[in-house]
């Protein structure tokens, strides 16, 4: 849809060759399209390898990647070793935007504690009593929820304070999400191994 967008769109785009370049790079044309292309760097849909190839009891048969992540982190020891060192948006580890030496595994009871658990509350500065007025939830941990969230940015009145707050969940959020990814391919490839 991007890719017939940036063709259609009268302005004037000075990367327009270049992004749709790309985006035939990764994808591959839908079927009914005039102009057809595979790329040579195809995108693979991870829940579709989830469906076929992966099964792990702990998922309790979701194939969500909420689900997933924790599944294979508690079943990989290699994940738990590497995301247990906080080397996540660190100097000499991982680079990240939104978070500094951070640790994606922790263990409680024996088990992997959910990485979307881990995620830092939204309004930590602010009173229990000052939190029912800012806002009905101070958590960003499914993709609902962050839906909703921007939609309140782009259409309710809220303070400067409040976009902030929500946009700086937003964005770890999102930064979770494909971070979870690439945990769940190490785990999937470090079980191949």
């Amino acid at each position: 849809m991007i890719y017939r967008q940036l063709l259609a769109d009268k302005q004037e785009i000075v990367d327009r060759e270049e992004l749709c370049g790309f985006i035939r790079s990764i994808t591959q044309a839908v079927k009914n399209s005039d102009d057809q292309w595979t790329g040579d760097r195809t995108m693979v849909d991870m829940w579709d390898v989830v469906k076929r190839y992966y099964y792990d009891p702990a998922t309790n048969g979701s194939n969500s990647i909420k689900q997933v992540l924790p599944a294979i982190l508690n079943s990989s020891t290699f994940l738990q070793n590497k995301y247990s060192k906080p080397i996540y948006g660190s100097l000499h580890g991982i680079s990240s935007i939104n978070f500094k030496d951070w640790q994606w595994v922790k263990i409680k009871d024996g088990k992997v504690v959910d990485p979307y658990k881990l995620l830092p509350k939204m309004f930590q500065d602010v009173s229990d009593k000052d939190m029912g007025i800012l806002s009905s939830d101070d958590e960003l941990r499914d993709g609902g929820a962050a839906m909703t969230a921007y939609a309140r940015m782009q259409f309710e009145e809220m303070s400067d304070y409040e976009i902030t707050e929500i946009r700086k969940a937003l964005l770890k959020y999102c930064e979770l999400d494909t971070m979870a990814m690439v945990m769940i391919y190490e785990g999937w490839k470090d079980l191949l191994e």
